[in-house]
């Protein structure tokens, strides 16, 4: 077995092709978002709170499958030094699979319980062994992914999640349409993880062989639960959701948690994106202190500018555009939405730095933190919703999240001298900017006492007013200058190279 060492790349080649594969799954994200719009503008008239709960529920099995089935083995080639070798590929492609076997068949094991417990219904258990066989749908695009990714091939990539993306919104909807209730948003997922199967190994120029090798596994599995184990506490975490918003308040609530979130967490693709983008460049940048710091910082100061303007227009805006867009059924969504978009900027920037841990090679931090946080929402969010009920579950994430944004960037700024300072320059905008929008959102119906519209507009123009204020102070970091250069780097990159004369 003969490993090669990974090709020397310079920190500043890292971060030019880093910088093209935001761009190129950017682009991506923004047609997908189209379709999600179409979609949820759809959706939302066809199929009602509980047909979300339904699969709410149901679908919380399959997600804790998907983790299960990888235990991190294929970051863990992608962290080691040199090029993953054919026997270790191949190893850890048949290692997912025969995981991804052992998950389903305890899936399908305790799914009577799962359904009976809930009382979900006779459709329930079906879906779930449906959900089960999909779980082979997303291990068998693993490894050959992970190739992709690795070489940062991420044009190739963006064009397979884009046609996944809109055979899901086609599929969803006509099933939707046929009155196939909360069976249509089961057949939707099992149509995207085909089509994008297909699409990501007809990219991927990698292909399995028939080889085993446990001694890789055990090599790997170390390092591979350091980086599984954090989303998988993550997955657990989410768990209080579909288990104790459906315990207490029933499916019904359920529905309306996950809608909310699924709107609000539109943000969250470009968190994807960043992560996605940024462990193989922070990988690559291990050896260079400085390289490191520089990027993160400026990949923090850059999102945290886009995102602390943006995210508090819409929930602004929030209270008009859902009953306008998607009807009354969803107007007790509306707090739902506005917190969960909150806090949708505390959980980019987490993601963000605890790759930066990852990458650093801290993955147990990640975990210890991880598990203080599920702990800590599980105990906080089950008083939160015998005390308050349905409005308790908003406040929930915005607390915790700010709290665990804190911790992880003081954490990181522990991995090298050239990082230190970072954490102010992550919390700070957050807090400031969410003070900002709570005051505009509790002064406006007291400037304007009657109309949904009225009270939109003069909240938008309190915080303008209070933002723009915040900008001319010396202290905070200065969000409106980054936004120049995001928009100044976006034209350069779509101008393209410039020619150079030849010489006479």
């Amino acid at each position: 077995m003969n490993a090669t060492a990974a090709p020397e790349v310079t920190a500043s080649e890292v971060k030019a092709r880093a910088q093209k594969g935001v761009l190129v799954l950017a682009a991506r994200v923004l047609a997908s978002q189209g379709l999600r719009v179409v979609s949820a503008l759809c959706l939302s008239r066809l199929l009602f709170p509980d047909d979300y709960g339904l699969f709410g529920i149901v679908n919380y099995a399959a997600t804790l499958g998907v983790y299960l089935g990888d235990l991190g083995l294929s970051a863990a080639l992608v962290h080691q030094s040199h090029e993953p070798t054919a026997e270790e590929t191949s190893t850890i492609f048949w290692g997912h699979q025969l995981l991804t076997a052992l998950v389903a068949a305890v899936v399908i094991l305790f799914a009577p319980n799962l359904v009976s417990e809930y009382a979900l219904g006779a459709q329930a258990l079906p879906m779930v062994y449906a959900m089960a066989a999909g779980l082979f749908l997303f291990s068998l695009r693993i490894i050959p992914n992970m190739a992709l990714e690795r070489k940062l091939a991420f044009p190739a990539i963006a064009r397979a999640e884009l046609i996944e993306n809109l055979a899901q919104v086609v599929s969803t909807i006509s099933m939707a349409a046929l009155g196939w209730g909360a069976w249509a948003l089961v057949g939707g997922g099992l149509v995207r993880g085909a089509v994008g199967l297909v699409c990501i190994w007809a990219a991927s120029p990698w292909r399995p062989r028939l080889t085993f090798h446990l001694s890789i596994i055990r090599r790997l599995l170390s390092m591979g639960l350091a980086f599984q184990l954090p989303p998988l506490v993550g997955a657990f975490t989410a768990g209080w959701v579909p288990l104790v918003v459906g315990r207490y308040l029933g499916k019904d609530a359920v529905g309306l948690v996950n809608w909310a979130w699924a709107l609000a967490s539109t943000p969250m693709m470009l968190s994807v994106i960043l992560n996605r983008v940024a462990f193989p460049a922070y990988c690559r940048l291990q050896d260079d202190p400085v390289g490191f710091a520089d990027y993160l910082r400026t990949s923090l100061r850059r999102l945290s500018a886009a995102l602390c303007l943006l995210i508090p227009l819409a929930v602004l805006a929030v209270p008009v555009a859902v009953p306008l867009f998607f009807g009354q059924r969803w107007v007790p969504a509306v707090p739902l939405v506005q917190w969960f978009s909150m806090e949708c900027i505390l959980v980019t920037l987490i993601g963000l730095l605890a790759t930066a841990q990852n990458a650093g090679g801290r993955p147990w931090q990640r975990f210890a933190v991880t598990v203080g946080v599920g702990v800590s929402k599980w105990a906080l969010g089950t008083w939160l919703i015998h005390q308050f009920g349905l409005m308790g579950v908003g406040p929930l994430g915005s607390i915790i999240s700010l709290l665990e944004l804190g911790v992880t960037a003081w954490l990181v700024t522990r991995l090298n001298p050239a990082l230190k300072g970072i954490g102010v320059e992550v919390v700070e905008p957050v807090v400031t900017v969410g003070l900002l929008l709570l005051g505009s959102i509790l002064a406006a119906p007291y400037v304007v006492r009657d109309g949904l519209w009225a009270q939109a507009f003069v909240g938008v123009a309190l915080f303008a007013g209070l933002f723009l204020l915040r900008e001319r102070l010396p202290g905070p970091l200065p969000l409106v200058a980054e936004l120049r250069t995001i928009a100044g780097l976006v034209r350069a990159r779509l101008r393209g190279p410039v020619p150079r004369e030849s010489s006479s």
